[in-house]
C-alpha cells in the first residue's frame, strides 16, 4: 500500500476512507522509513482506539519503542517529538473535522509535519528478521511542553474563560493556563469525541457561550480550542467575537514593531492584514493555505511568525506547529505588553464583508475548468482586476476579491470572499458560487 498525505497528513472518514488497515500500514512504515524511537498520542475521537491499536500492533512487530502519551494536544506531541529527539511523532487526530472523521498527522524529528508532498511507501516489504532488539510502548508525560510554556509569564492577574471544546487540549491547557494565570474558569471541559458542547471547530457562532459566560462573570478574554488544539479563538471582554483576521492583524502589527522581520499568512487571509502590516512596515508575504505549508514557506523565507485567520498560529522560535494554547497566551502577553483590553487590540482595525462556502466536490478542478472559472470570475469583478493563480484562483481589486481552491481535507471547493462593501460582497459571493455550480456541471 502506499500512503499519500494531504495538507494536513492522512483524514477522513471512519471506517470508509481512514480505517484499521491504513493505520496498521502506517505502523508498518513508519518505524521502517522515519526510525524506530516514535511519541504516539491521540485526541478523543471514538474511532481513535481502534485506529492506535492497529497502529500499534503494526509499529511495534517492526521493533518501534513508542512512549504513548494518550490524550494530548496536537502542539504537544510535535513539540515532545522535537524535544526528546524521536525519530516520528504520530497524533491520531482530524482536527477540527466533524466528529465522523478521523486521521494521522505526522511530524518529523524536528516537529515538522508531513503533508501533500509526502508520500511512504515500501515497494514488496519482507518482514524483518529478528535481530535481539525488543520493541517497547512506555506511557509519558509532556514535561518539556509544559515547561515551554511556562516561558510566558505575567503582571497582570488576567481572568480567562476556557472553552476546551470536549476536546484534546482538556488534557493539558487547564492546568497549564491555570498556573500563569490569576483565574481560570471553563466550559465544555471533558473530552468527548461527538464534541457535544459545540463542535469540533471553534467560529463565530458556536462560540456565542463562552462570549455569553465572559460578559457574566467580569472576565477579562474567552479563548477557545479546536479539536485537537492547534487553533485558538479569541472573545474580547465585552464578549464580542471579532473577525479573527482581525486578532491576527494586531498580533502581526505588535510583533512588527519589535522585530521588523518577515510575517507569513494565507491567501484567504482579509486584506485587512495587508493594510495593518503597510502601516506598520511589516514586511508581509501570502503563502499557501495550510499550516505544514506555511510553515515551509516561513523557513524558506526566514520568518519567525506564520498564522492563519482559523487561530492555527505558527510561532517557530517556540513551536514548529500551530499551537492554540501557546498562541493564547502570547496573544494576552501582547495587550498586556501594550496595556490594553483585548477589544482594543482590535480597535483600530477594521472589519471588512468576508464570506466563506464550501461546495462538495469529489474531483480536481481540471485545467479546462479552472480557466472557465478564471474567465467568469474576471467578468464579475471587472476587466480590470488581476488573476492570480499559483495557489488557487485568487481575483481580486483594490475594494474585493475572491478565492477558489480546493480543500485539503475534505472533497470540497472552498470560496471565500471579501468586499469593503457588504452588498458587493454578498454580490460577488452569490455569482461566485452560481458560476462554480455551472463550471462544474460542464455548462
Amino acid at each position: 500500500m502506499n500512503l499519500q498525505f494531504g495538507s494536513s497528513g492522512i483524514r477522513g472518514k471512519y471506517p470508509e476512507t481512514v480505517n484499521s488497515s491504513v493505520a496498521f500500514e502506517l505502523g508498518k512504515l513508519i518505524p521502517r522509513i522515519m526510525g524506530e524511537e516514535l511519541a504516539l498520542g491521540n485526541d478523543p475521537r471514538y474511532s481513535g482506539p481502534v485506529l492506535k491499536a492497529s497502529f500499534l500492533a503494526a509499529a511495534l512487530e517492526n521493533r518501534a519503542k513508542v512512549l504513548d502519551y494518550g490524550l494530548i494536544p496536537t502542539p504537544a506531541l510535535a513539540y515532545q517529538t522535537k524535544s526528546l529527539g524521536r525519530s516520528a511523532g504520530i497524533m491520531i487526530t482530524a482536527s477540527h473535522n466533524p466528529p465522523e472523521y478521523n486521521g494521522f498527522k505526522v511530524f518529523n524529528k524536528s516537529g515538522e509535519a508531513l503533508d501533500d508532498e509526502t508520500r511512504l511507501s515500501l515497494k514488496n516489504p519482507k518482514p524483518l528478521p529478528y535481530n535481539g532488539r525488543a520493541s517497547s510502548l512506555e506511557p509519558a508525560d509532556p514535561r518539556e511542553y509544559r515547561e515551554l510554556l511556562a516561558r510566558v509569564a505575567f503582571k497582570k492577574k488576567w481572568k480567562i474563560v476556557l472553552d476546551l471544546g470536549n476536546g484534546a487540549a482538556s488534557s493539558l491547557a487547564p492546568a497549564i493556563y491555570r498556573e500563569r494565570l490569576d483565574k481560570v474558569t471553563t466550559i465544555n471541559s471533558y473530552p468527548d469525541g461527538g464534541f457535544p458542547g459545540r463542535g469540533s471547530e471553534p467560529t463565530r457562532k458556536s462560540v456565542q457561550t463562552l462570549g455569553s459566560m465572559v460578559v457574566e462573570t467580569h472576565f477579562d478574554a474567552g479563548i477557545a480550542f479546536d479539536g485537537d488544539a492547534d487553533r485558538m479563538y479569541i472573545v474580547d471582554e465585552k464578549g464580542s467575537c471579532p473577525l479573527q483576521d482581525r486578532i491576527l492583524s494586531s498580533y502581526i502589527a505588535f510583533l512588527a514593531k519589535r522585530s521588523m522581520g518577515t510575517f507569513v499568512f494565507p491567501l484567504d487571509a482579509s486584506m485587512v492584514v495587508d493594510e495593518i502590516a503597510e502601516k506598520t512596515g511589516a514586511r508581509l508575504v501570502r503563502g499557501p493555505v495550510g499550516d505544514a505549508k506555511l510553515l515551509r514557506e516561513a523557513k524558506r523565507l526566514g520568518a519567525n511568525f506564520a498564522g492563519e485567520p482559523s487561530g492555527a498560529w505558527i510561532h517557530r522560535d517556540y513551536n514548529n506547529c500551530p499551537d492554540g494554547p501557546l498562541s493564547g497566551l502570547l496573544f494576552l502577553k501582547a495587550a498586556e505588553t501594550l496595556g490594553l483590553r483585548v477589544s482594543e487590540m482590535v480597535r483600530d482595525v477594521p472589519e471588512y464583508h468576508m464570506i466563506r462556502e464550501g461546495m462538495r466536490y469529489t474531483g480536481k478542478l481540471s485545467q479546462g475548468k479552472f480557466s472557465k472559472m478564471a474567465n467568469g470570475l474576471k467578468r464579475i469583478l471587472g476587466k480590470n482586476s488581476l488573476v492570480e493563480t499559483k495557489l488557487g484562483l485568487r481575483v481580486s481589486t483594490d475594494r474585493t476579491w475572491v478565492l477558489v481552491r480546493d480543500s485539503g481535507t475534505e472533497p470540497v471547493i472552498r470560496v471565500t470572499g471579501e468586499s469593503k462593501d457588504r452588498s458587493e460582497a454578498t454580490r460577488v459571493m452569490r455569482e461566485t458560487l452560481r458560476l462554480l455550480r455551472q463550471v462544474l456541471k460542464g455548462q
